[in-house]
C-alpha cells in the first residue's frame, strides 16, 4: 500500500511540473533592430584632375578663360538590378548642384546588386504633364524645390544647367563678360546610364556605398565633340535645339563609375 502511495504522488509531482513547464514563455531570439540596409551614391566633381570650384577660372580648347557660375541637373529613377534583373527602385527624383560632391542616400531592403542605373532628367511621363504646385514645397519638382529649374513660358524642366562666363577676345586681363548658358529640357534629352559595378549582396543593417566622378571638363570638350564658344555659348533648348542635343550628350558623357 505504501508502495503505490509513494508511486501516485511521484506520479503527480511529475504532471505538476509538465504543466508548469507549459506555462512558461516560449524562448523566442530577439527581432533584429535593423529592417533596411543603407545605400549611398556618391559623386566626386572634379575638372579634369581638380576638385571642381565654382567661380573659379578654367580654360576651353582655344586657352580662352572661362568660369562656371551655376552647375545642376536632375538625376531621377535611382535603381540597382539583381542577377535576374529585377529592379529595386531606390530614389525617383533628385536635384543635385554639382559643387556640392553630392551623396544620395537611401533606406531600403537588402539587394544583390549586380547593376546600377540612374537617369539625367525628368522622364516624359512627369516632365510636361505635372503641374508643379501640386507637390510639396520640399519636393524637388516643385516650384520651390525646383530652384528655377523649371520653364514658366515653356512647360517642362530644365534637366541639366550650366551658365557661366568667358572672354572670346582671348585676352589674358579682360574681365569676363560674355555669357555662356546651356539650358536643356526636352524628352528628346532625356537620358539613362547603366554601370557595372563588382556584383554585392547587401545585409540588413549595412552600410553601403558607390562613387561616381563627374568631369565637368567634359561638359565642354570629351574626345568626339567640343563647344565653340563663338557660336555656341547660349540655349534654352527651345529656339537651339542642335545646341542642346550637343550640350546634353557633352553632359552625359561628363559621368563615370570609380571602382
Amino acid at each position: 500500500m505504501k508502495k503505490m502511495f509513494t508511486s501516485g504522488w511521484a506520479l503527480l509531482l511529475f504532471l505538476t511540473c509538465m504543466q508548469c513547464n507549459r506555462c512558461k514563455d516560449p524562448v523566442v531570439d530577439p527581432p533584429s533592430p535593423h529592417t533596411t540596409a543603407q545605400y549611398h551614391f556618391h559623386w566626386n566633381a572634379v575638372f579634369d584632375d581638380q576638385d571642381l570650384v565654382q567661380g573659379q577660372t578654367y580654360y576651353d580648347y582655344l586657352n580662352r578663360r572661362f568660369l562656371i557660375e551655376d552647375l545642376r541637373g536632375y538625376v531621377s529613377q535611382i535603381k540597382v538590378y539583381n542577377e535576374v534583373d529585377s529592379a529595386l527602385v531606390l530614389k525617383d527624383y533628385a536635384l543635385l548642384n554639382w559643387f556640392t560632391d553630392p551623396t544620395i542616400s537611401v533606406n531600403a531592403p537588402p539587394w544583390k546588386v549586380t547593376k546600377i542605373e540612374f537617369s539625367l532628367g525628368v522622364p516624359s511621363d512627369v516632365n510636361t504633364s505635372t503641374d508643379p504646385t501640386t507637390y510639396a514645397n520640399s519636393h524637388p519638382l516643385s516650384v520651390a524645390g525646383s530652384s528655377g529649374m523649371f520653364w514658366t513660358w515653356n512647360t517642362g524642366y530644365i534637366f541639366y544647367m550650366l551658365n557661366g562666363k568667358t572672354d572670346l577676345s582671348g585676352s589674358t586681363s579682360a574681365p569676363l563678360i560674355d555669357p555662356l548658358a546651356y539650358h536643356c529640357g526636352d524628352d528628346t534629352l532625356f537620358r539613362t546610364l547603366t554601370f557595372y559595378p563588382t556584383p554585392i549582396e547587401t545585409q540588413l543593417g549595412g552600410s553601403y556605398t558607390w562613387n561616381f566622378e563627374f568631369n565637368a571638363r567634359k561638359c565642354f570638350l570629351n574626345d568626339t565633340d567640343t563647344l565653340h564658344f563663338d557660336t555656341e555659348y547660349l540655349t534654352h533648348t527651345t529656339g537651339n535645339l542642335p545646341l542642346a542635343l550637343k550640350s546634353m550628350n557633352l553632359y552625359q558623357s561628363a559621368f563615370s563609375y570609380i571602382p
